[in-house]
């Protein structure tokens, strides 16, 4: 018998509320969650039968327990009820682009919400099983939902271990999202359902107890007799209720997954077709299937009960002709799955080779990554290099390295193939590996594309480690030679690739960006899947530098754009961790710091140094900013710090830590190996903000001999904004401001008041608001050091805009020094002594002419010294002199 629905009326209450407010056009995401068997289904039913009383349509999909499911089964299932659909989903297969996969979610999204325009209800069950391509256009869809009229069900079992749950918070917390959580029965709910089916209400308490309220768990006990004191297990409970001649066809059906395929299970359980249909009948009138929508097993638990009974050569067997079945008209992952479970390896890695190279073509990375590992049944290079780069593609990048070496020892002919699989990180352990075997690589004849590509990989890891600087030029010069030479377009990406890199300095910009334009152009006809994105990050980094932040978002979109049509792991933390950089520099810390924490997210998939170091390097960055960091943040930034020694630009940041915690003589001991730095450290990357850090901390230390090298450095640059090509963590507005600060910490007063009126103009200009305000107290406390009184209103101008900023964005050791000096600037008297007379006399409220009289004066005269005053302090009333002049008394 079918459970009531007891003991849910709120959530009954919750799904009519969501019901009715799509159908009045505001879309609903609800998501129910429950272990197996706690009547996820029952309340999905329910649903329906809701929007049966408004006449509004259902349609409903489902995932299985099959790795062989192809990408977005449960839409194609769903589809079944919405056929406009269908055509949409096909788009992927049809086009075979890289931007197919989002230009699909697009239509998909447009076609279910145009069909619902009375309203429409979509049930998507078992997404615990759910593909990650289907979660993503769940994603996609979820985000469109507010303005139809469609209500969105979800339901699923515990998510940890899945694809759903690296989906499942961004789900939750969508505005149109609603969760509910299903939990067990209470004894009182169980009471009330006896009490309904006319049984005995003293049993509740004991079916309580024995089920924790599983409505299935209640049902079966109930079903099986009442008698609980003998209660046999799960397993038998189920069984009992299977009917005999039907024992052996169900246990056929439970191999091949959830839903009966009629056709299939004919061909594997070698019945005729009539008496399958009757032993189905009799399994659906005995409550082991459900008929509609389609022929099906009535909860997952009863399909593993019947699967479990099963011999294990009657296993074998069936799984051995399910996939000779499926061969014709199976998915490639459903063939390769059953062969694996047949126990044949020779057909389970040619199948799942297909399965792996359909799920690349399909954008569908991770699932591809899953059939390359079923593929690698024994040691074999081809396909462990295969696994690595569909590794590399699903952004695991430390796995896609470690079998990229164990493909080139497997089989040394691939050595130069598994040198270039991974492109474009930069941490040294990676950058290492990589240039060890393209190093093994040369020393055979190689083609020019080939060998162009390898120079370039070497070039790139000279460049990056910091080595060789010089010879990492020469390397990447001559790889887009021979590249150049060879026509190849990948080659010459990639040669593009290490030329930028080897470039990155602030005065190689023009030439940057050459490359960069060049490399977005190339990567139409590349072949390399990231081709699209490498030319964009790096016009990012050029943009910031030149000050345009309209060119910095307009690149952002084109990166976004890749992230979300190819779903790749770096594209999105590109994206996410540039974008905090973009907020920083114009003021908005809290929305910077949610960007970084959310790329610290993605970096952690990625599983890099460079990419989980840039995090702290840009938290870092913000301490730096607001001027003072807390012990406990000091403290685990120094762990993490300890953790990278061999990285001289992460190292300079523990004096630098060490000085923000107020702790001088650690600062002044761990700053000692840089001071020689400035005059021997090679131009290349991470040049530019390795040295400008130096100089930040010789200001923070007050080493001024250090800071003059530094000074002498940078001071004969064009001002910019700072980045250099590396990979910009951090964006500190003008240049101009901290060659000022460096000015002005080695005696250089006039020359840092120039500095610092170019910074204001310049961060002015992009609306880079805390380092405006860093620049004017920079300049207004160039201007205090002139010492001359005609400068004392503008300083005091100066001081107040930026202790007004520093307020509003919460820096409080530059609002400190802002203060200090507009208490210093009160108390500083730009007038003469004539004038201080007349200035406390109009403080006493007495006219011109009564100060002529009293000092012996024209009353003209000291209309002229009034007007003198007022300019020289700024003011425009003689009410603010007398304010003034009570202040300086």
């Amino acid at each position: 018998m079918d459970l009531p629905i007891v003991g849910r009326a709120d959530e009954l209450a919750q799904l009519r509320a969501a019901l009715l407010s799509a159908s009045s056009g505001s879309g609903r995401l609800v998501l129910v969650s429950g272990d197996a068997g706690i009547g996820k289904t029952r309340m999905a039913t329910a649903l329906t039968e809701m929007a049966a009383e408004y006449d509004v349509p259902v349609a409903r999909g489902y995932a299985v327990d099959d790795p062989g499911m192809p990408p977005l089964w449960p839409w194609r299932r769903l589809a079944r009820d919405v056929p406009c659909l269908a055509e949409a989903l096909a788009a992927d297969t049809a086009l075979g682009s890289a931007s197919a996969r989002f230009a699909m979610f697009t239509d998909a999204t447009d076609v279910l919400a145009g069909t619902a325009k009375t309203g429409m209800v979509l049930v998507l069950e078992d997404l615990h099983w759910a593909d990650r391509m289907s979660l993503r256009l769940l994603s996609h869809l979820a985000g469109e939902l507010a303005g139809t009229k469609l209500l969105v069900l979800c339901t699923f079992r515990d998510a940890d271990g899945t694809p759903l749950a690296e989906y499942l918070p961004d789900l939750m917390r969508a505005g149109v999202s609603k969760s509910i959580r299903l939990a067990g029965l209470s004894t009182q709910d169980i009471a009330h359902w006896l009490r309904i089916e006319a049984m005995d209400v003293a049993m509740a308490s004991q079916l309580e107890a024995k089920t924790n309220g599983n409505p299935l768990y209640v049902r079966l006990l109930v079903d099986c007799g009442h008698d609980i004191s003998g209660h046999p297990e799960l397993r038998r409970l189920v069984l009992a209720r299977v009917p005999e001649e039907a024992k052996e066809l169900l246990g056929a059906a439970s191999v091949l997954g959830e839903e009966i395929d009629l056709p299939l299970l004919t061909k594997v359980c070698g019945l005729a077709e009539d008496r399958v249909g009757e032993l189905l009948d009799q399994a659906v009138q005995a409550g082991i299937l459900r008929a509609l929508p389609s022929i099906s097993f009535v909860h997952a638990l009863v399909r593993d009960a019947l699967y479990e009974q099963l011999a294990p050569s009657q296993r074998l067997t069936l799984h051995q002709r399910a996939a000779e079945a499926l061969e014709e008209s199976g998915t490639a992952g459903q063939v390769a799955n059953h062969w694996r479970r047949a126990g044949d390896l020779t057909k389970t890695v040619h199948w799942a080779r297909k399965a792996a190279a359909s799920a690349m073509d399909d954008l569908a990375y991770e699932e591809a990554v899953e059939f390359a590992k079923l593929a690698l049944q024994f040691p074999d290079g081809q396909l462990t290099l295969e696994l690595a780069k569909a590794e590399y593609m699903a952004g695991q990048i430390h796995a896609s390295l470690v079998h990229c070496e164990q493909a080139a020892r497997l089989d040394p002919a691939l050595l130069a193939e598994a040198a270039l699989v991974i492109t474009g990180l930069g941490d040294s352990k990676t950058l290492t590996t990589v240039d060890k075997m393209c190093a093994a690589a040369l020393r055979a004849p190689q083609p020019d594309a080939i060998r162009a590509r390898l120079l370039a990989k070497r070039a790139l890891a000279a460049a990056e480690t910091g080595t060789a600087a010089e010879r990492s030029r020469e390397l990447s010069a001559e790889a887009l030679a021979v590249a150049e030479a060879s026509g190849d377009p990948d080659a010459i990406l990639d040669g593009i690739h290490s030329r930028h890199m080897t470039l990155c300095a602030p005065q190689f910009l023009a030439e940057r960006t050459k490359l960069a334009e060049r490399a977005v152009e190339l990567a139409e006809v590349a072949r390399q899947p990231l081709a699209a994105m490498w030319g964009h990050v790096w016009l990012v980094d050029a943009s910031f530098q030149r000050g345009d932040l309209a060119a910095v978002d307009y690149e952002l979109g084109q990166i976004e754009q890749f992230a979300t049509t190819n779903q790749h792991a770096l594209a999105w933390w590109h994206v996410t961790r540039l974008r905090a950089t973009r907020a920083a520099l114009v003021g908005d810390i809290e929305q910077a710091i949610e960007y970084n924490e959310s790329a610290r997210r993605i970096a952690e998939r990625i599983d890099t140094e460079a990419t989980a170091g840039l995090y702290f390097a840009f938290l870092n960055q913000i301490h730096l900013l607001r001027g003072s960091i807390s012990d406990e943040d000091a403290a685990a930034v120094l762990a993490v710090l300890g953790s990278v020694r061999d990285v001289v630009l992460a190292r300079v940041f523990t004096p630098i830590t060490y000085a923000l915690a107020g702790d001088m003589a650690a600062a002044t001991a761990t700053f000692e190996e840089f001071r020689h730095m400035p005059d021997t450290v090679q131009i290349g990357p991470r040049w530019a903000p390795l040295v400008y850090h130096i100089g930040i901390c010789a200001i923070l230390l007050d080493d001024v001999p250090t800071a003059d090298k530094v000074y002498r450095i940078f001071a004969p640059f064009e001002p910019d904004f700072g980045t250099d090509g590396s990979g910009a963590a951090f964006c500190g507005g003008s240049t101009a401001r901290w060659v000022g600060d460096l000015a002005l910490a080695t005696g250089r007063v006039t020359e840092a008041i120039g500095h610092y009126r170019d910074a204001v103009s310049m961060n002015a200009k992009i609306g880079a608001r805390p380092f405006l305000a860093l620049s004017k107290l920079g300049l207004a406390k160039a201007l205090l050091q002139r010492g001359e009184h005609t400068d004392i209103p503008e300083l005091r101008r100066l001081a107040a805009e930026a202790a007004a900023e520093f307020r509003r964005l919460d820096m409080p050791k530059p609002l400190a020094a802002a203060d200090t000096l507009l208490r210093g600037a009160s108390n500083a008297s730009p007038l003469s002594r004539r004038e201080t007379e007349v200035a406390e006399l109009v403080g006493q409220a007495l006219s011109n002419r009564q100060i002529a009289e009293r000092l012996v004066l024209s009353e003209r005269t000291v209309e002229s010294h009034v007007r003198s005053i007022l300019n020289k302090l700024g003011y425009s009333t003689r009410t603010e002199i007398a304010t003034w002049n009570l202040r300086a008394q």
